[in-house]
């Protein structure tokens, strides 16, 4: 077996480059993987969802082929050769249909955040150049507002069929109908679409990042970019016919749209569509979910949960003993996890057996319990730009607390790293973007000319390899000694506090020009009420999480200690992918500050809703 990685040396650099561990099947196009996987699972029930009646249904490889095949020969019968043509909709079997239908043999696809306001819609279908959209049928008022004023889309394509025509309007269509012209096409014998020749390092995929779209950038991606990322993950963890994946990230992020969907396409897994995340735990189980992908967040939830329920049922000692003689029999080569944890599994999902974490650091502690009890979790690392996935712990190896080794085929490496070893992480493989729409200025600022990306994201390589982020650039907090530290780091030991369900950090620049560590709590309601249900008063709640956070400082040199926090009962602003969005919270504490005339000093431990 080999071990992975290669390390060697450029320009002074060291470079870690990824080389894998599996052989799979290569693509070098979509087209290529969606024909590939017909060919080798054909007839296996590639998809399940649940239709109007909540009854669940399936659709076979081979019947999701067809009617790609299908919609995209409607498309070019419409004029829509070479076209930009959105998706907005929520996580479904019909969006991965629209996806290829256009990325294979149409024009290109602009995949929209699912819950993005009207008048930002309107914006990134100008600033797209959007021909056509697809939308499903909550989206149906929106687009028809859009089309009393838009005249440069040729035509709004609901998903599913009703009545959607929209007066004399034309131009609104919907997709079955569409399915059906395509198929009479080609029983016609057109093959237009079918015999398409993919241009493999052409633009093909257009990603809006997060953000308001004034200030979020279009990244340009090609089948090329993708497909040899699906390849390179598929190189590190194996999975296959008889899994099941739950897709609950939004599709148009290119980490579920990667993963969750053209990686599972690719190896045969069944794509099971979640009903909405209060639905999470349910659908794992009526699915028989495998394989579940998703962001820190729903991972520590369900980790807080299933331990909250062995302590109220009494059996936190058993399970501690239990885990004690596991690691023991593990030791000497006797795995016997699933056996001696089955009633927690029953609880969790019986088949659930792997697990990937990405978008934001993961507490490694969850990912410690979770391989103590039988469950692989595994926590990679990459951006809209690299495809998305840079690197992952992987089959063979795991160390929590990093994000693994490269992928097979990516090298890494630390650019300009300080006497600690800390550097910009930089990113060098065919996963990189094409650059950034309409931006050359901006995709040179990240790009340089050997084809190394700077991430962005400040982080170590240790002498094994392994990669370690320490966190964004932009929000590094930098004390007035020259040190350094990272909100991520806080926020990770803030979060097991109990009764603090979320938690926002910062660098704070006192009223003395003294930077200090500063800290935004959001308050669990249930987890701090008294045994007669109620809420503990504001002092009481002050004093607890002060004593709580007086420990952490503990374990902390004097000048990275937290000195000031304020609590909140108010979800943290955050992205699709749960990621915190750090300017806004940080402007909204910096406005509070400035309305009351007051710093930070004069109103921690207060609940800023209330000042």
């Amino acid at each position: 077996m080999k071990k992975g990685i290669d390390i060697f040396f450029e320009d002074d650099r060291r470079i870690v480059k990824g080389l894998g561990y599996y052989k799979p099947r290569a693509i070098n196009d979509l087209k290529e993987l969606v024909k590939g996987s017909v060919k080798n699972f054909g007839n296996t029930v590639g998809f399940k969802f649940k239709d109007k009646k909540g009854q669940i249904v399936g659709k076979t490889y081979i019947e999701f082929d067809k009617e790609i095949d299908c919609l995209g020969t409607a498309l070019l019968s419409l004029g829509l050769k070479n076209s930009r043509i959105a998706i907005i909709s929520e996580n479904r079997y019909e969006w991965g249909v629209c996806y290829f239908s256009v990325v294979n043999g149409t024009g290109v696809v602009v995949p929209m955040d699912k819950y993005l306001p009207e008048n930002e819609i309107i914006n990134l279908i100008e600033r797209g150049q959007v021909d056509a959209i697809f939308y499903s049928p909550p989206y149906h008022q929106t687009m028809t507002q859009i089309s009393q004023s838009n005249k440069k889309i040729k035509y709004y394509i609901c998903i599913e069929k009703n009545n959607n025509t929209v007066g004399s309007d034309n131009r609104f269509l919907n997709m079955p109908d569409l399915i059906s012209k395509g198929k009479s096409l080609i029983d016609e014998g057109d093959l237009n679409f079918i015999d398409t020749q993919i241009d493999k390092d052409k633009l093909s995929v257009l990603l809006f990042t997060s953000g308001t779209t004034s200030m979020s950038k279009g990244v340009m991606l090609s089948h090329s970019n993708i497909a040899s990322n699906v390849t390179s993950v598929s190189t590190s963890i194996q999975i296959g016919p008889g899994d099941v994946h739950l897709s609950l990230l939004p599709l148009h992020h290119t980490f579920e749209n990667t993963i969750g969907l053209l990686m599972m396409v690719h190896s045969g897994v069944c794509i099971a569509y979640c009903d909405g995340i209060k639905y999470i735990a349910q659908n794992i189980l009526e699915y028989n979910v495998s394989i579940l992908v998703a962001v820190p967040a729903i991972f520590e939830a369900m980790h807080k949960k299933l331990i909250k329920g062995i302590e109220k049922s009494g059996k936190a000692k058993i399970v501690k003993a239990l885990i004690k003689t596991s690691d023991i029999l593990r030791f000497v080569g006797i795995d016997i996890r699933r056996k001696l944890f089955k009633s927690i599994f029953n609880q969790l999902g019986p088949k659930l057996r792997i697990a990937v974490s990405g978008a934001a650091p993961l507490d490694p502690q969850v990912i410690i319990w979770f391989d103590k009890i039988g469950l692989k979790l595994l926590e990679g690392y990459g951006l809209t730009e690299t495809s998305p996935v840079i690197s992952v712990n992987n089959d063979f190896f795991i160390k929590p607390g990093t994000i693994g080794y490269p992928l097979s085929g990516i090298e890494v490496a630390i650019d300009s790293p300080d006497q600690d070893g800390i550097g910009e992480i930089i990113a060098r493989g065919p996963n990189v973007m094409l650059g950034y729409y309409e931006d050359s200025d901006a995709t040179n600022e990240v790009i340089d000319e050997k084809g190394w990306f700077k991430t962005g994201d400040l982080g170590i390589i240790d002498n094994k390899g392994f990669i370690s982020i320490r966190g964004r650039a932009k929000s590094m907090i930098v004390f007035t000694n020259g040190k350094k530290a990272f909100p991520e780091e806080y926020e990770v030991l803030l979060n097991d506090i109990p009764g603090v369900c979320d938690s926002f950090s910062w660098g704070y620049l006192s009223p003395n020009g003294d930077v200090q560590v500063c800290a935004k709590l959001v308050v669990d309601k249930e987890a701090i009420q008294t045994k007669k249900g109620e809420i503990l008063k504001d002092e009481d709640l002050a004093s607890l999480f002060s004593d709580a956070i007086k420990k952490i400082n503990d374990t902390l040199p004097q000048y990275k200690i937290i000195r000031y926090f304020i609590l909140t009962y108010e979800d943290l602003v955050k992205t699709t992918t749960l990621k915190i969005k750090r300017n806004v919270e940080q402007e909204k504490i910096t406005q509070k500050l400035d309305s009351l005339g007051l710093d930070m000093r004069k109103i921690s431990g207060k609940v800023i809703d209330k000042l």
